[in-house]
């Protein structure tokens, strides 16, 4: 389920097969090392120069609970792009887009993107799939694209995809994000331990999850998502607007303003 790539990786028909058979796939040295430092250097610039943002209260920012002492940390910016260049020009690269475009068999468009640092001690996330049974406004084509900026490991909670369970909604009531555990069958865990340089792409039905990070440093990545164009153009905006919607909906751990977007 992996596949060893130069500068302009393709996918080669066992690679499309195994994507369509399990739901990821993982592509090896998609971007060089010096690509990779740009990116670290532009995630350290955010948190120093763009600590303006960084609240609770604002809806582009989440937090995530350490697992043991249960302290907010800051965990990532969503949307990213429109304050990174950086990111943005990671989103829309050809290597990427060609990945993804060559899964659909069509063009494809920018959904949403996040750039996740989660710091040590943060915890990790429950058993979910990204599509949201019951939420119209989600494209079926929906995939992302996983860009790590550090090593992604098990020590630092790296994400655990489970194969083969993309074709449906392993939970059909709308009320329900986060799944049991018993949704998935163990022997099927997958860890995307991914070196800075790889890629993974999971369809966006494909069940996952991430443990803490026991590490003591980040393990930051940059997760991209697309929709093919015949599946309702782009949608970015529209999806951003009906997604702080619904945030306005939930609590927000250490939140004393009312919300906002910047």
């Amino acid at each position: 389920m992996s596949t060893s790539t130069a500068r302009c990786p393709t996918l080669s028909s066992s690679d499309h097969r195994g994507y369509l058979q399990n739901g990821f796939l993982v592509v090896k040295q998609v971007f060089a090392l010096d690509e990779i430092r740009d990116l670290q250097a532009e995630c350290d610039r955010l948190l120093i120069e763009r600590s303006d943002l960084i609240n609770p209260s604002n809806l582009r920012c989440r937090y995530m609970p350490h697992f043991q002492t249960g302290e907010p940390l800051f965990e990532l910016f969503d949307p990213v792009s429109d304050i990174s260049p950086l990111c943005g020009q990671f989103a829309a690269n050809p290597r990427i887009v060609g990945l993804v475009e060559s899964i659909y068999g069509d063009a494809c468009c920018l959904f949403k993107e996040k750039l996740i640092f989660k710091p040590p001690g943060a915890l990790g996330y429950n058993l979910h799939q990204d599509i949201p049974y019951g939420w119209r406004g989600f494209p079926p084509s929906f995939l992302t694209v996983m860009i790590p900026i550090d090593p992604s490991t098990e020590e630092n909670g790296c994400t655990e995809v489970f194969a083969g369970y993309h074709q449906d909604f392993l939970s059909k009531d709308a009320s329900v994000y986060m799944l049991p555990e018993d949704s998935v069958d163990i022997r099927r865990r997958h860890f995307l331990s991914l070196e800075p340089g790889d890629i993974a792409l999971f369809h966006g039905l494909t069940p996952h999850r991430s443990a803490p990070n026991r590490s003591d440093q980040m393990r930051r990545v940059l997760f991209t998502s697309y929709n093919a164009l015949s599946d309702g153009g782009n949608q970015r905006s529209a999806h951003y607007a009906e997604f702080h919607e619904r945030l306005r909906l939930r609590p927000r751990p250490g939140q004393t303003d009312a919300l906002y977007f910047c």
